[in-house]
């Protein structure tokens, strides 16, 4: 151990307050960070929140440029965000059940700009920011100890300030990395795509759909963004291919989408398909997913990229290897963000307190290994809940009210049967607790 590093250990033991707070770190001011430092902030007796945030302001992965690759210092793009994208879940089950004031946009499906606004409205109305440092980088985070108590165990967060360009060492007792899993691009190999001359790019970097006016496109992925890209696509495009290894999409969609089975080889104008066809496209896009890769996390920090996904992670909240680590924002598949945030948040934090017990490392390893996206690509959407649930029940805390899950449950079965006109409708919640679907009168 150098002297550098024997002095930090040091410092690292005259960190605890006088009234024995303990310091949480979290990194990034998105939707599951805000959350979770306003749970921490609840609890100033016991925690001391510090939020680190690369961008100027919170909004996380919802915030729009027109930007692509790498931003002015240097660092890849975070966002995914294109210029005409709205929510998929209706604005009603978004909110946090302790603030529950969407303002701007009356319709259910609202824009990406509506989303950023009642982050920074949540953030202002509970004092947040003082507890944020913005236009800060993390750079790595490394375990201070190899201690198997996670008790004592520390970590060491190495910042960078963006504008100052000078960096930063923050030590902590406990790390929440709260930074989402939609901006590192999952890009499949393609038989001789270097031969092809056209356009390529993954959703992530896509923008506006004008920029393909009158060209053919060929959008691979059927998933969530591979719908919204080509619904939006067929309103300038002169034919786009949804391509795709499912079964094909049913219900209405608009008439110049062609769904074609996945891509096996390209060449020069176009590609080969799985059955054989070929097609001709002036444009390539992308809408294959992301691959959750961390790269602040150090070697010794207990988690790698198992299956394309952060492994190995109890309920997919608690780092495993070393349990002062928690994430919040991560279940593969799952599409009802807020109820997942709400009770990743609640279940950690739990845990700092000590309000209930880890199970044995071999029990915690079982359930990693069942949470891998190769294990659960096939439950039923209620399993999902039955996760939400499970959370609130191991940890003692009150679940997330049962709208959720009724507004979301009734909106994803609308949906699925209505994939390309479900956002022209609102959702609606009664006085006796029932819920409807009407058509917006923004539509």
């Amino acid at each position: 151990m150098n002297v550098t590093w024997m002095f930090l250990w040091l410092l690292s033991f005259l960190l605890f307050t006088a009234d024995g707070k303990k310091r949480v770190c979290l990194i990034g001011a998105g939707l599951s960070g805000l959350f979770s430092v306003k749970l921490l902030a609840d609890r100033l007796d016991e925690f001391e929140p510090i939020v680190f945030e690369r961008n100027s302001d919170v909004g996380g992965l919802w915030i729009y440029t027109d930007d692509t690759g790498l931003d002015k210092y240097g660092l890849p793009i975070h966002s995914s965000v294109y210029k005409n994208l709205r929510t998929n879940s209706p604005k009603e089950v978004m909110s946090f059940p302790d603030y529950q004031h969407f303002e701007g946009e009356k319709r259910s499906c609202v824009k990406h700009h509506t989303v950023v606004d009642y982050q920074k409205n949540y953030t202002d109305h509970f004092n947040l920011r003082q507890f944020i440092k913005f236009n800060t980088y993390v750079e790595k985070v490394i375990p201070l100890s190899e201690i198997d108590n996670w008790r004592v165990n520390r970590w060491i967060i190495k910042t960078r300030d963006l504008h100052s360009n000078s960096t930063d060492a923050t030590i902590c007792d406990f790390v929440m990395v709260c930074t989402g899993q939609y901006y590192k691009p999952m890009i499949p190999t393609i038989l001789g795509i270097k031969k092809y001359k056209g356009r390529v790019l993954h959703s992530h970097s896509y923008r506006k759909p004008e920029e393909f006016s009158g060209q053919t496109v060929t959008v691979l992925g059927a998933a969530v963004s591979g719908q919204d890209i080509t619904f939006e696509l067929s309103l300038y495009a002169k034919i786009v291919y949804l391509s795709h290894r499912h079964d094909k999409l049913q219900g209405e969609m608009p008439r110049n989408v062609i769904q074609v089975p996945g891509i096996a080889a390209a060449d020069t104008n176009g590609f080969i398909l799985t059955n054989g066809m070929r097609i001709e496209s002036d444009s390539l896009i992308f809408c294959t997913g992301y691959v959750n890769e961390l790269p602040f996390l150090n070697i010794n920090s207990g988690i790698e990229v198992h299956d394309k996904y952060l492994y190995p992670l109890y309920k997919q909240v608690i780092n495993i290897n070393n349990p002062s680590m928690g994430f919040v924002g991560l279940v593969p598949t799952f599409r009802a963000s807020t109820p997942k945030f709400y009770s990743q948040a609640k279940y950690f934090i739990s845990f700092l307190q000590g309000q209930f017990k880890l199970p044995s490392r071999e029990k915690m390893i079982m359930d990693a290994e069942n949470m891998l996206p190769k294990s659960i690509k096939n439950k039923k959407y209620e399993w999902h809940w039955d996760y939400i649930m499970g959370l609130a029940k191991e940890a003692n805390f009150e679940p997330i009210p049962e709208f959720y899950q009724k507004g979301l449950t009734f909106w994803q079965k609308f949906q699925d049967e209505n994939l390309y006109h479900f956002k022209e409708y609102d959702l609606r919640f009664l006085v006796d607790g029932s819920v409807e679907i009407v058509k917006s009168k923004m539509a």
